[in-house]
């Protein structure tokens, strides 16, 4: 009997050591919240963003979190590019976004996404994205960005040195947007028109004098 209690007791612990092992090597979690100072700005403007990353984890420490922004690139931890977090720590960063014209018409979404490094050695990530709705003052923005938001086609309107100034709000530019294209086709119509009906009439003249001569 004592053999056989022996024997058991071994199979017992083989079964326990390895669940413990797997405990401790338990991938860690990692988890990011994003807001902003603003839910809409204007041109000009400037959003401070605030990034809360969690380690959500009971027992994992989680090494080399690194925080990036699509549009701010990477954010500073405490000072440094990457940080360590123990079980159940987090930490906060800020950054701010001022609004540019190429953002318009809206709305302004950014993502930020974090990684790190648990015990194993495998990555893992979170991301998190904010909308801001942007409004704009037609007095305050270019002709050229003016254009753009009315639809009006054209790779050069950005870069057009006479739209670079800002935007008249008496001006009927983008109601006249690509009028002179079609006042230009309406003339060259008629001029081919004039024409058509000019040599019908010239044909139609040297008929009848045709006729007229013959004997």
């Amino acid at each position: 009997m004592k053999k056989w209690s022996m024997l058991l007791m071994i199979a017992l612990v083989a079964l326990i050591i390895p669940a413990s092992t797997a405990m401790v090597n338990a991938q860690g979690e990692l988890s990011i919240s994003k807001e902003a100072d603003k839910t809409s700005a204007s041109v000009g403007e400037t959003i401070t963003y605030t990034y809360t990353i969690t380690n959500e984890t009971d027992n994992v420490t989680i090494s080399n979190i690194i925080l990036k922004d699509d549009k701010l690139g990477t954010i500073s931890l405490n000072g440094n590019d990457n940080i360590t977090l123990a079980a159940g720590d987090n930490v906060t960063a800020t950054a701010t976004y001022t609004v540019k014209e190429n953002d318009l018409p809206g709305p302004l979404v950014n993502t930020a996404t974090v990684s790190g490094t648990d015990p194993d050695g495998d990555t893992i990530t979170d991301d998190a994205s904010f909308e801001v709705k942007l409004t704009y003052n037609k007095r305050l923005l270019t002709k050229a960005t003016i254009l753009r938001l009315s639809g009006v086609p054209g790779k050069g309107i950005l870069d057009a040195p006479g739209l670079q100034k800002l935007f008249n709000p008496k001006s009927q530019a983008a109601e006249h947007a690509g009028k002179k294209d079609k006042d230009k086709e309406k003339e060259q119509l008629r001029i081919r028109q004039m024409t058509e009906n000019q040599g019908a009439a010239t044909g139609q003249l040297k008929i009848r004098q045709r006729v007229e001569n013959q004997p």
